[in-house]
């Protein structure tokens, strides 16, 4: 018998126990004020949130966050290569979840997959009455909504490689502001 042989058959021989079905899943959110957990989780994924009545009332918050940059509106006409030039994007969430801090992107309103990645700082539009307390529930909301894309995102995009030298926009935007309004 070969050495391969012997090994295939001694996992073979192995005895795994059966374990019970652990039940429903449950989110470990702090209380039950889902806005107060969905503002921690943004701290958390270093993300920058902006609580305004409407949308337009941010916009002296993000000249001063983007002095001298251009922010752009999603122009679902535009060719997805176009995005790279764009230092600001601005788009709309669905649907945010507070034990995490994602935030659902699709199809619906994200013409172009590549747009949040691409991207150097991306600007998310929400309504605090679209939050979630957790992930569970988002996945009940989605339901059979069928879409040819989506993402869960949380956070600008980040890395760290086996030095722990930390790397924000390897693979994504180097920031993420979250517009959160009233309505």
């Amino acid at each position: 018998m070969s050495s391969r042989e012997e090994i295939i058959k001694a996992l073979q021989e192995v005895k795994v126990p059966a374990k019970a079905y652990p039940g429903v899943f449950t989110a470990q959110v702090k209380g039950d004020d889902t806005l107060a957990d969905f503002l921690h989780s943004m701290v958390v994924v270093s993300t920058t949130v902006i609580q305004v009545k409407e949308g337009a009332d941010a916009s002296p918050a993000l000249d001063k966050l983007f002095p001298n940059m251009q922010r752009v509106r999603l122009d679902p006409l535009a060719d997805g290569l176009s995005l790279a030039d764009i230092d600001v994007l601005e788009i709309d969430g669905d649907f945010g979840v507070a034990e995490n801090g994602a935030i659902w992107l699709d199809d619906t309103n994200l013409p172009h997959r590549v747009a949040p990645f691409i991207c150097q700082h991306l600007v998310i539009y929400l309504s605090q009455k679209n939050l979630l307390p957790t992930l569970q529930e988002a996945y009940i909301r989605l339901g059979d909504k069928q879409t040819g894309f989506g993402v869960f995102l949380s956070g600008p995009s980040k890395t760290a490689d086996i030095e722990q030298s930390l790397v924000i926009g390897a693979h994504g935007a180097r920031s993420l502001v979250l517009v959160l309004t009233e309505c």
